[in-house]
């Protein structure tokens, strides 16, 4: 018996309340270490979506990769038949270009006669530069097959 006056307790009811306070903490603790738990499992769920979708995402882009990869090779294949091309025109460019000059040659000197002929005085000279006009246009068309 207690008196609230007095503030005397008896000691059985100290060990009951001691008794009590200890089983609602130990039944606590049991509820936070299933709480906690649960949280956990959660959570390792969550990190292997999450793996499994980075996974994919990774799959996915070393797809593209492999992709661009082929390309690539197709696109070298393409650059070296262009080389060779390239080689093949540059061995011929050398003839065009000798024919081009001397076809320029010809007709610079066929103006220089023509030139000549209508300002020569001499009819034996302006003769002799019609003959050499002619023989210049002949090499020109020669020249322009």
């Amino acid at each position: 018996m207690s008196s609230d006056g007095n503030k005397i307790h008896k000691l059985e009811a100290v060990h009951a309340e001691k008794e009590d306070a200890a089983q609602a903490a130990s039944a606590a603790a049991g509820a936070t270490s299933r709480d906690m738990s649960k949280v956990a499992v959660i959570v390792s769920l969550l990190v292997v979506v999450l793996l499994v979708i980075f996974f994919f995402g990774m799959n996915r882009n070393i797809a593209g990769l492999t992709e661009e990869v082929k390309s690539l090779g197709a696109l070298r294949q393409d650059v070296s038949q262009l080389d060779g091309r390239m080689v093949k025109m540059e061995e011929g460019l050398p003839l065009q270009m000798k024919r081009l000059l001397a076809l320029d040659m010809v007709n610079e000197m066929a103006m220089k006669s023509a030139y000549l002929g209508n300002t020569l005085d001499d009819q034996a000279l302006r003769d002799k530069m019609q003959g050499i006009l002619q023989s210049l246009k002949e090499v020109r068309g020669e020249l322009e097959k």
